[in-house]
């Protein structure tokens, strides 16, 4: 395993700030805006919006691309789809060639992550980052096969969380159900 600064392998900037590409007459895009990235690696709620059609290609996603919102709890996500805005105050961290996407994107989830972020960081009421202090993070990152292997894990590991989250809430929903039945019930007597 190696410790490698995360602007040693990969490109790294900001999204677009869209305000200013606001046209009625535009074309419309889906853009990927800070609510967009969830807890453990979702991505959606996108804005739909009309916007001028001179865009610059680097600001909508490649698949692989791994996004970090700046404010925090500096969530991260792994996009899969092509083609849509990464709005700003979302670091856009395109992978050179020997990394993989979505070990990296479940690495800079990590608690030492956060750590070296809130040192680096500001110290305002509700912490951001820079990408100054993004590209300077040192990741302890292992040969590419493991890291496909770790990736995989760790994304089955996400998804049974997600499965596990979703099951919780039907049976909430349920169990509510149930109640405002029988509430219903007792108000016909």
């Amino acid at each position: 395993m190696k410790k490698v600064k995360l602007e040693d392998m990969a490109e790294i900037f900001s999204g677009l700030s869209y305000r200013r590409y606001l046209d009625d007459d535009g074309e419309k895009f889906q853009v990927i805006v800070q609510r967009s990235i969830k807890k453990d690696g979702e991505i959606s709620d996108f804005d739909e919006l009309t916007l001028k059609s001179n865009i610059k290609e680097r600001y909508f996603t490649r698949k692989n691309d791994v996004l970090m919102k700046m404010p925090y709890p500096y969530d991260v996500v792994c996009v899969k789809k092509e083609g849509l805005i990464v709005s700003d105050r979302i670091a856009i961290i395109r992978l050179k060639k020997d990394y993989d996407p979505d070990f990296i994107t479940h690495l800079l989830t990590n608690t030492h992550i956060k750590k070296q972020l809130h040192e680096l960081g500001s110290s305002e009421k509700i912490p951001h980052t820079s990408l100054k202090e993004i590209k300077q993070l040192e990741l302890i990152v292992p040969d590419f096969n493991t890291q496909v292997k770790y990736g995989e894990l760790l994304n089955t590991i996400n998804d049974k969380i997600r499965e596990d989250q979703r099951q919780l809430e039907y049976d909430r929903n349920l169990k509510e159900a149930i109640l405002n039945e029988l509430w219903g019930e007792d108000n016909e007597t």
